[in-house]
């Protein structure tokens, strides 16, 4: 398998029509791409039946979480992938597209040693939820790390592979883990870069995301308190 290939990672939960057309976007710039089932169910499996004709498709018999499913891929990763690859975390609802993910790549691969976080400015009609989640975490996220998030709440995510280790022992199970992973790159000194992305939602109410506002707000709260003991 190529040494120095991209590799995108996505998660995937009862993924609809944006993911197919993100996955023929991705794979003309020649990625290995990698896809989590986390528990979809049988109602989505003609979905992902077409996806495999574009990637390799690792199934959850019950849905675990997106953190769950990130470690899952980046286990695969860790066994079968070069020490020189690069991976970006892409989110399956159509919100990231492919020319940005491979932007994070290149500047993954100039930094080896640094989290690159593709950031939203949220111009335009943001959906409320979002724009409020993202300030108060931002908020939040600075006063106990110290360190200036513009986007705390993006999935589209790149680093080197030698970050896979740490990033696999990073706790957390569904939306808590990324969060954690920022915590973690301020606790150990690794850098985080932002790099500006397009801001895309695809309606008002950005239904197509499966984040619920109270629960998993609480469990990325949680963990920010917990690191400031």
């Amino acid at each position: 398998m190529n040494n120095a290939q991209n590799i995108v990672l996505i998660p995937a939960y009862e993924p609809g029509p944006p993911l197919i057309r993100l996955l023929y976007d991705l794979s003309d710039h020649g990625n290995l791409i990698v896809v989590i089932d986390d528990g979809s169910g049988e109602d989505y499996l003609k979905v992902f039946d077409e996806v495999r004709s574009q990637a390799v498709v690792l199934t959850h018999k019950e849905n675990l979480g997106k953190g769950a499913a990130l470690k899952t891929g980046l286990s695969y990763i860790e066994k079968h992938c070069g020490p020189n690859s690069v991976i970006v975390t892409v989110d399956a609802d159509g919100q990231h597209l492919a020319n940005d993910a491979m932007k994070l790549c290149e500047v993954a691969r100039k930094h080896p040693d640094t989290l690159v976080l593709g950031s939203r400015k949220f111009k335009g009609r943001i959906p409320l939820r979002s724009r409020f989640g993202n300030t108060v975490t931002r908020l939040v996220y600075r006063i106990s790390t110290g360190l200036k998030v513009y986007d705390t709440q993006t999935g589209l995510r790149a680093f080197h592979k030698q970050l896979l280790p740490q990033m696999l022992e990073i706790p957390g199970a569904r939306y808590e883990y990324e969060i954690n992973v920022l915590l973690e790159m301020a606790k150990t000194g690794v850098p985080i870069m932002e790099e500006e992305i397009e801001t895309i939602y695809l309606d008002r109410d950005n239904s197509s995301s499966h984040f619920d506002t109270v629960r998993d707000s609480f469990r990325i709260y949680r963990e920010i308190l917990r690191f400031q003991r």
